[in-house]
């Protein structure tokens, strides 16, 4: 029989071996997991990749959203793993780190995703120093973000009523993008947290509308319900009446199931959060079914993927909507804080920074107070 004695003195035992050599090297495996953080690591050699690997799917997972799983993830295929998957993690050094970083910089990513990018690379081999003691020092501790690396590489580009009315034009009632784009427009919400929006969380006597979820993709898994980023992002959202009035329009979507019949697709969430899409009687399913607002007429979700190339090709994105939505309101004189809670954020500055700028209005109106206030009178 196998024993691991662990730092506290307790036995761990493990029986079922036929021989004294399968219990030492079963006992040797176990002693190695326990000392490496019960991550599944049972070799002192060990790749970034396999480490890292190991390090999200049994320690990490557990402790964050699929949501923040999948970013994680990633990162790890796409800005670490390319560059650094297979030197060992004993072997990295904070040169290899800053070259790493440097050629990342190159590809023209923004100051944000390579600060996310260390930060996660910093975490697990922090993790890799205690409690796995693979390494004595974490080697990215080091490592800063170049100067150089452009602040935000997404251009937020403010919408006309005039661009917004083409675009309704192009995508008129009816059509699967009409109600999301309404949606985008008036309350500056993501456009995961439209798609996920379902016809109980729209209050028509209230005229107030409920994000409190989204939908995400989680690759090889599918399609799921998941809270929001933050607690702060859970909000009302009040709205107006011409919102109201296409919504209400829309709603009568609940009567192509009668018209449609068999091929009418119906939305499921299982315990997890997981999405079923069947075209066919679901009374025999798990799960609580949900009535999408954005869909197309035959039920079907509309997919983020498929609106954010569309938006691409009329050169937006989603940021774009949510951008203009709180630089008008701050033009029209709302405060600060009432655009934060209107979008969700936590911290004012946050709104301020990121989704108002110097426009031209602002330049007039702020010019316009000086004018007619504080300029010497002659």
């Amino acid at each position: 029989m196998a024993q691991v004695r662990t730092r506290k003195r307790k036995v761990v035992e493990k029986g079922g071996f036929t021989t004294k050599t399968e219990a030492y090297k079963a006992g040797v495996a176990a002693y190695n997991d326990y000392l490496h953080g019960n991550i599944g690591i049972t070799s002192e050699k060990i790749t970034l990749r396999e480490f890292m690997t190991a390090w999200l799917d049994n320690f990490v997972a557990m402790r964050v959203k699929p949501s923040t799983m999948q970013t994680y993830q990633s990162h790890l295929k796409n800005h670490i793993l390319p560059y650094l998957g297979e030197v060992k993690v004993q072997e990295l050094t904070p040169a290899m780190l800053n070259e790493w970083i440097r050629k990342l910089t190159q590809t023209g990513l923004s100051r944000g995703t390579l600060t996310n990018t260390h930060t996660l690379i910093y975490s697990a081999l922090k993790y890799a120093v205690y409690p796995t003691q693979l390494i004595q020092s974490n080697p990215a501790a080091y490592i800063e973000i170049p100067k150089n690396a452009p602040k935000n590489i997404v251009k937020r580009h403010i919408i006309t009523p005039e661009q917004f009315s083409s675009l309704l034009e192009k995508y008129p009632f009816g059509t699967p993008l009409y109600i999301p784009l309404l949606l985008l427009y008036h309350t500056g919400a993501r456009i995961s947290e439209i798609l996920g929006l379902s016809w109980q969380d729209v209050d028509f006597a209230a005229k107030q509308i409920n994000l409190h979820r989204q939908i995400i993709y989680i690759a090889k898994r599918g399609f799921f319900f998941t809270t929001l980023k933050t607690e702060s992002s859970n909000r009302y959202v009040v709205v107006g009446d011409f919102l109201l009035g296409e919504l209400k329009r829309w709603q009568q979507q609940t009567e192509n199931e009668k018209l449609i019949g068999g091929s009418y697709v119906h939305i499921y969430r299982e315990a997890d959060g997981h999405i079923e899409r069947r075209s066919k009687s679901l009374s025999t399913l798990d799960g609580e079914k949900v009535s999408l607002v954005c869909t197309r007429d035959n039920g079907q979700m509309i997919l983020k993927n498929h609106f954010s190339q569309i938006l691409k090709r009329e050169g937006l994105n989603a940021h774009s909507f949510r951008h203009t939505h709180a630089t008008r309101l701050i033009e029209l004189g709302a405060k600060p804080t009432g655009v934060a809670g209107r979008l969700g954020h936590a911290n004012v500055n946050t709104t301020q920074n990121l989704y108002t700028h110097n426009t031209q209005k602002l330049q007039e109106d702020t010019a316009a107070i000086f004018n007619e206030n504080l300029q010497t009178k002659h």
